[in-house]
């Protein structure tokens, strides 16, 4: 029994000991600065860095190259030209309908201010909930009203200013209003027009938009092909001079020979 006793008294006097001597150390760390635990942190994710996109910024819209204005004051509304189907599978409505040669829409084809103005009105009955109407303030057609029928999304805000050529609105993939493919109906209102929700009437306008279109088209045609094909090259100097040489020399030959005879 004593030695039990023993054994139990030298076990309480180490644990005492222990005790006393994790508190010394614990209070020497306080005082002397000593490095703590850090806490686990979690790490924060940007999704910037990561690439997102917030859902409510737009997608990027790439700039189009500049279409050169026509003589009736339009710039053609739809790029890439590339993309674009031809004149020949336009069809007269109210407006002209046009878009491109495989259904292309959305990014894949844009829809441009013909002409520098105000959006002052979007989302047309039949038409969609996106369709601009554009007031124009410059040019032939100044005071008048063009409407774009079955765009989706639209690219700038009712009461933004544009230039002739900013993209404005993408073409609708799917039915947008009333339509059974992607597509552009474009039209001006009648001269006169006050509110830009009156519609011409199917036909009344449709010739002169047509007009319009075919001018811009042609225009912005020559421009795209020239670009395509690149600067002219021009031949250097001395070529230049050899090629003088040779007209001169055709010139002094006697004429009546068969073309062998100047060519040997």
């Amino acid at each position: 029994m004593r030695r039990c006793r023993g054994i139990y008294a030298i076990t309480l006097t180490l644990v005492l000991f222990m005790t006393g001597f994790a508190t010394a150390g614990l209070a020497l760390a306080n005082s002397t600065g000593g490095t703590q635990v850090p806490a686990a942190t979690i790490p924060l994710v940007s999704t910037k860095a990561t690439g997102g996109t917030s859902s409510t910024s737009p997608a990027p819209v790439p700039a189009p190259r500049r279409y050169p204005m026509s003589a009736r004051g339009w710039v053609f509304p739809l790029y890439p030209l590339s993309h674009v189907g031809g004149p020949g599978t336009w069809s007269m409505d109210a407006g002209v309908d046009l878009g491109g040669a495989a259904n292309q829409c959305g990014p894949q084809l844009l829809e441009l201010a013909v002409a520098s103005g105000t959006i002052v009105h979007e989302g047309l009955e039949g038409f969609g909930a996106w369709s601009p109407v554009l007031l124009i303030d410059s040019g032939p057609a100044t005071g008048r009203y063009v409407y774009y029928g079955h765009a989706s999304p639209d690219l700038v805000p009712v009461g933004t200013h544009v230039t002739a050529g900013q993209p404005i609105a993408e073409v609708g993939c799917g039915d947008v209003g009333i339509s059974f493919a992607p597509h552009l109906e474009i039209g001006v209102l009648p001269v006169g027009a006050t509110n830009p929700e009156d519609l011409p009437a199917f036909g009344q306008t449709a010739q002169e938009t047509r007009a319009d279109l075919s001018a811009a088209y042609k225009v912005a045609m020559s421009a795209y092909l020239a670009h395509r094909r690149g600067p002219r090259r021009q031949p250097s100097t001395a070529a230049a001079r050899r090629l003088r040489a040779q007209r001169s020399s055709w010139a002094t030959l006697p004429r009546g020979l068969p073309i062998n005879a100047y060519l040997n």
